[in-house]
């Protein structure tokens, strides 16, 4: 509008902090209103501001908000002014902030004609929305931003794998945890950790650190937590910082002793992990161990033999994780490569044949158990369990004979019904001579016509 009045900073420029690396005086910070938490974003960082620029006498140039329109750019990579890069890296989320920025670190000599003279010292009111947010739940309830990237080798973490963590939680001004933790990913609910930081640490690679924003739903919920002083529907905010992860496994790298070693060591995880009934994590340290020993073509007699235990272990195993999840196929599928390594494998016979029954296939699993009583006869278990699903076989064919009896019954039933009421029984049809009435009549009929 003609009449506008050019807006005038509530704050005097030349205020504020000297923020630059040289402390040179070339660019001051004046925070307006302090952000939440301790994160701020790093170099790389796409961040969301809203700006009102202006010249030293408040000639306002430019504005975002006049626009309506939120203003992003890759921090730290020189798409803006020096100042901003240097300005926008110091804030947290919801700050404002205000910058006063001396031409060296604006536009310099030159300036941006016509609004921005040449050696203009300017003044930025500056609120930072937010940066890089990585949503960590599909309804918003849950979010993440980087405050520390490592540019390093090191893979995000995997299920199955030993982490090391730094936790960091706090409600408002109440800290509630601030500790190294050690546990295996899907296993955090163990170490007291959320389910929703378990998904967080996943992104991370080993030295990151990030801001974790989490909502009551993702929390502690309506409860709170009366043990951590956490009250009823509190959003909490976490730091955490993945310190160690395990080494990779990386079969293609290792020698076979090292192979035969790491595939030992995740045969005894997976049994502690299967005895404490956590069969995800038990299936997935006994699956590692097929991958490890996948290619054994330069192994000695004595180190293949040592594989070939190891993987029949391994697979016999993971059909017995997954007979107590009731994921029978799975288990099925299991008995099947065990019995690829060793055709005669009593456990393997026996489990597959517990998974077709769970499968209903008890006829089938009938038959397995024989040929399994021909290696074994006095197999006690083997024989009940033949005995159950022969039973269970017979069970089930007189239940269908029941059904399908009543469905034939029900159908005549049915034609009895749509029978018409005057039709003459069959007795009524039958003649003193024996001949139906209707083939008398008949006959009559053929006698008439040969008599004309």
């Amino acid at each position: 509008m003609a009449d506008e009045q050019p807006q005038v900073n509530a704050n005097a420029p030349g205020e504020g902090e000297d923020i630059t690396p040289d402390k040179d005086g070339g660019v001051l910070k004046l925070i307006k209103r302090q952000g939440n938490g301790d994160s701020t974003p790093q170099s790389g960082d796409e961040v969301v501001v809203h700006y009102v620029g202006t010249l030293l006498d408040g000639t306002k140039f430019d504005s975002s908000r006049d626009r309506d329109s939120f203003f992003k750019f890759e921090l730290g990579k020189g798409r803006v002014i020096k100042a901003w890069d240097l300005g926008v890296a110091t804030m947290k989320k919801g700050e404002i902030c205000q910058l006063t920025c001396r031409a060296d670190y604006a536009y310099g000599e030159s300036g941006s004609p016509p609004t921005i003279p040449p050696n203009a010292t300017l003044v930025f009111e500056v609120e930072l929305f937010n940066w890089n947010i990585i949503e960590l739940s599909n309804d918003g309830g849950a979010s993440m931003a980087m405050i520390k990237r490592c540019d390093s080798e090191f893979d995000t973490p995997e299920e199955g794998m030993e982490v090391e963590v730094h936790i960091k939680g706090s409600n408002e001004s109440n800290v509630f945890e601030d500790k190294d933790v050690r546990f295996f990913i899907g296993d955090g609910n163990s170490a007291g950790i959320l389910p929703i930081i378990e998904t967080a640490i996943l992104k991370l690679k080993q030295g990151e650190i990030a801001a974790v924003s989490v909502s009551p739903a993702y929390g502690f919920g309506e409860k709170g937590n009366t043990e951590l002083s956490i009250p009823p529907n509190a959003s909490l905010e976490y730091e955490i910082e993945l310190k160690w992860l395990e080494e990779q496994l990386t079969p293609w790298n290792m020698d076979q002793d090292k192979k035969l070693e790491c595939a030992r060591s995740r045969k005894s995880r997976g049994t502690e992990f299967f005895k404490a009934m956590k069969m995800k994590l038990a299936l997935k340290s006994y699956a590692d161990i097929a991958s490890i020993l996948a290619d054994t073509d330069d192994f000695s007699d004595e180190q293949k033999s040592s594989a070939s235990e190891l993987k029949l272990a391994g697979r016999l195993n993971e059909a017995a994780c997954n007979l107590k999840i009731d994921d029978f196929d799975a288990a099925c599928s299991a008995c099947d490569k065990a019995l690829e390594l060793d055709n005669n494998n009593i456990k393997a016979m026996y489990r597959k044949a517990q998974a077709q029954i769970g499968m209903k296939d008890y006829l089938i699993a009938y038959k397995g158990l024989q040929e399994l009583l021909k290696l074994e006869p006095e197999n006690k278990a083997a024989k009940q369990l033949s005995a159950r699903a022969l039973h269970l076989h017979n069970a089930e064919r007189a239940m269908e004979k029941k059904r399908y009896n009543k469905m034939f019954q029900k159908f005549a039933e049915e034609d009895t019904r749509k029978q018409p009421q005057d039709q003459p029984t069959p007795a009524e049809n039958v003649t003193d001579d024996g001949n139906t009435k209707e083939s008398v009549s008949i006959e009559a009929e053929a006698v008439e016509a040969n008599d004309s």
